[in-house]
Order: structure tokens, then sequence, then C-alpha cells
């Protein structure tokens, strides 16, 4: 065994052993923030966001983003294609 090894050895043996242990806690409980807790625990901080009925010119925003989506759907693809074409020709 070399002086390094042993020296190694040595050290490893004066460290304490560590107990490993899994500890938990509960879990933050709903609620507060002036928001009623009744069943409605997944807006929280933005209980009115999917409110669509209530949005002002919902068609135009909506047909906006829609058409956005189908668009960049599209449009990506696209010019990655001219780009590998635009690669080849050198």
């Amino acid at each position: 065994m070399s002086a390094v090894a042993a020296a190694a050895k040595r050290i490893v043996e004066r460290v304490p052993k560590a107990a490993r242990t899994f500890k938990t806690s509960t879990g933050q409980q709903s609620g507060g923030h002036g928001h009623s807790s009744g069943g409605y625990d997944d807006y929280i901080h933005a209980e009115h966001m999917y409110s669509l009925s209530k949005m002002p010119h919902r068609k135009l925003k909506m047909g906006l983003a829609c058409s956005g989506i189908v668009l960049a759907g599209a449009g990506i693809p696209i010019a990655a294609i001219q780009f590998q074409k635009a690669k080849a020709r050198g």
C-alpha cells in the first residue's frame, strides 16, 4: 500500500459517519391573500385569468393568437428548409 493511499485511508477513518435521513414537512396550505379557498385552489393569484367569456375583443384576440400559431407552425419548417438549401448550394 502506498503512502498516499495509507494517508487517505486514515483521513477517511477519522471523518465522522454521516447519518442519511429523509425529512419531509407538510405542504403549504392554500388560502390567504384575500381569496376564498373553497375548492378554487388552482388559481390563487389569477382567479380571473381564464375568464374568456368576459375578455374584451375576444374574437379578435383569439383569432390573432390562433393565426399566429398556425403561421409559426408552418413558417418555421419552411424557413429551416430554405436555410438548409442555401447551405447546400454553398
